[in-house]
């Protein structure tokens, strides 16, 4: 007979809790709907003064392309591949561009030649001292900074998130549109500085892969593989106070991915 009792008390408990969260649930779903509804009809608003993303190209290490008026703008070894604009000179700090080949900037040539060289075809192959010669690593390094500088005259923001039906009740169902592309242009902005400070560490080049990685953290990146390189690149040089400041950033993150990425860190502090 105890063993019916409990096992009754265990149902009725189920039960009540089962109806519960579906009470819970079409509660939720109502409230949803009645949001979706009411966010179709939110006039615009005034979003001129959001927290707009702007690319510190002067503070990035960019030794293939400059932002131009119109399209990305090629640094070849000892000038410019046309009129660098106005708004990207030496005088005003905005970019640099360098005349004179230097170990910061253009070692990587000699580096990522040695890199795609093959023994076996070295003989049918230009020689790295040739201007006509890109080593495919090279290439991938102009690509992304191509990439990036195409960004320059776009509107970008971290919408990282914020759910459509959010973004229309906040700033009005006609802005929905362009406030989804300048999320996008952070996605893409996002994944190039990943492909960018990745290429970076491996051709040879710590120090600028951390500025490219650190940056993209700093706006609120949420792609893994950024924290990971960055920690490793950390862990490199000894910087397991920087590593703590990861998982500061990471705490702050409202994606799926932040589970994941603290993880990994974790794990990483541990194996050190």
């Amino acid at each position: 007979m105890p063993i019916l009792i409990g096992l009754s008390l265990i149902i009725i408990v189920f039960i009540g809790f089962s109806k519960s969260r579906d009470k819970n649930a079409k509660k939720n779903s109502e409230e949803f709907w009645k949001k979706e509804r009411e966010s179709k009809f939110v006039p615009r608003k005034d979003i001129s003064s959001l927290d707009y993303i702007s690319i510190p190209y002067s503070s990035l290490p960019f030794r293939y392309y400059m932002p131009g008026p119109a399209s990305p703008v090629r640094i070849v070894k000892g000038s410019v591949s046309e009129a660098a604009p106005a708004d990207f000179t030496d005088s005003t700090g905005q970019f640099s561009v360098t005349t004179e080949p230097s170990d910061k900037l253009h070692i990587v040539d000699e580096l990522l030649s040695e890199l795609s060289s093959d023994s076996d075809n070295s003989e049918s192959r230009p020689s790295p001292n040739n201007s006509a010669y890109i080593a495919p690593l090279s290439e991938e390094l102009a690509d992304v900074e191509s990439e990036i500088c195409k960004l320059s005259n776009s509107k970008i923001l971290n919408l990282t998130g914020i759910s459509n039906t959010e973004l229309r009740l906040t700033y009005g169902t006609a802005n929905l549109d362009p406030l989804m592309s300048y999320d996008h242009n952070f996605t893409q902005l996002i994944r190039s500085l990943q492909k960018w400070g990745s290429l970076l560490a491996s051709a040879g080049h710590p120090d600028d892969a951390v500025t490219v990685l650190s940056y993209a953290v700093s706006i609120g990146s949420d792609i893994a593989g950024t924290y990971a390189v960055l920690a490793r690149l950390y862990k490199s040089r000894g910087e397991l106070g920087k590593i703590e400041e990861l998982k500061v950033h990471a705490e702050a993150l409202t994606t799926l991915m932040k589970p994941s990425i603290l993880r990994d860190l974790e794990q990483l502090t541990e194996a050190s």
